[in-house]
């Protein structure tokens, strides 16, 4: 083992010529661009979920607003309707109290 470590240590150089370190950084570019483009892709997909996500609630929420504001406007109606018999009726018994019919 010692013999083929000496070995190893005095081709070292050599070694270092065989290795090609353009090609690696090649080959690591490579790698990341088609990682980033991963993240990208994924990032757009949830950006789009989201955004649909965000569309369905808002619109949830203008129909439940929309709702309360017909069922205010419908109770309003009710409660002027009543206000209204109810000072018909005043009138009414105010007029036979004068002795108007």
């Amino acid at each position: 083992q010692n013999e083929l470590y000496r070995m190893l240590i005095a081709t070292a150089p050599d070694l270092v010529s065989v290795v090609n370190r353009r090609g690696v950084l090649k080959q690591k570019m490579a790698e990341n661009t088609a990682r980033v483009a991963a993240l990208n892709t994924e990032y757009t997909r949830q950006v789009a979920a989201l955004s649909a996500e965000n569309l369905r609630q808002t619109a949830a929420l203008d129909a439940k607003t929309r709702r309360k504001e017909l069922e205010s406007i419908e109770t309003g109606g009710v409660k002027q309707s009543m206000v209204d018999a109810s000072l018909s009726s005043i009138a009414k018994l105010r007029g036979k109290k004068r002795g108007i019919s």
